[in-house]
């Protein structure tokens, strides 16, 4: 997610000889000494444009934030199956950097964000048991996560493709967030039996930090994966000297 902000800043040197430039950019050059301090700042500058997304440099808005689903599978033969889609999360724009390093010449990146408050929605399916008592369900889910801090590390290389131009391409993200508490709602339990319901929930509340660590590898996959893809569109379409100007 953080990256994204990152990419939207250091791109901005596709625009220097277009004239194209819009007045919320500060361009940073990698000739700059104090390049990760320039960066920081932009991205900071940049806040408001980011919650709704820049379409010139392919960054969607982060108010809010869609994935498509999230798969979390446990067990023996995945006997913990639980399945979010079409989330909503909202309050990501609220971030703090509190670590940016780059090494332009290796093409690495590496962040390290603080979100106070994240709050989700969307639609959930789940067949699962913590400790003996079932969990099953289909409908609508709520949730609210504190104190969430995440950590990335993306690198790539610099290739010349077919016509000799240089593309920057990235090859890795590992992207890791840790929560310091959540809640969670999900409606329909048990087709809507409130017995069940109840007690099912009543359980996955005293137990949600087993939850929560279940279920973070999966999350922390998925949005390596999108955010490889985001990082790939900006990048792959621009010439290399051109999106890293000395």
């Amino acid at each position: 997610m953080v990256l994204k902000l990152i990419f939207a800043v250091v791109s901005l040197s596709v625009f220097v000889n277009s004239g194209k430039i819009p007045d919320y950019i500060h361009v940073c050059r990698r000739s700059d000494p104090e390049v990760s301090k320039c960066v920081r700042e932009s991205i900071d500058f940049l806040r408001p444009q980011l919650k709704k997304g820049i379409p010139e440099l392919n960054v969607p808005g982060i108010e809010p934030l869609f994935i498509k689903e999230v798969a979390i599978l446990r067990g023996e033969n995945n006997n913990f199956k639980a399945y979010l889609r079409n989330i909503n999360v909202y309050g990501a724009s609220d971030f703090e950097i509190t670590k940016l390093k780059m090494n332009i010449g290796k093409s690495t990146f590496r962040v390290g964000v603080k979100i106070p408050k994240l709050t989700f929605n969307g639609d959930y399916d789940i067949d699962a048991k913590i400790l003996v008592v079932p969990i099953k369900g289909t409908g609508k889910f709520r949730a609210n996560a504190t104190n969430c801090e995440a950590q990335a590390v993306l690198k790539g290389d610099v290739r010349t493709d077919g016509s000799g131009i240089k593309r920057l391409i990235f090859t890795s993200f590992n992207f890791a967030i840790n929560i310091g508490d959540y809640n969670i709602e999900l409606d329909n339990l048990f087709n809507g039996d409130r017995t069940l319901g109840q007690a099912a929930m009543d359980v996955l509340h005293e137990n949600k930090q087993e939850f929560i660590i279940a279920a973070l590898p999966f999350i922390n996959k998925k949005a390596s994966e999108i955010l490889l893809e985001i990082a790939n569109s900006i990048t792959n379409t621009v010439d290399y000297e051109e999106l890293f100007p000395k």
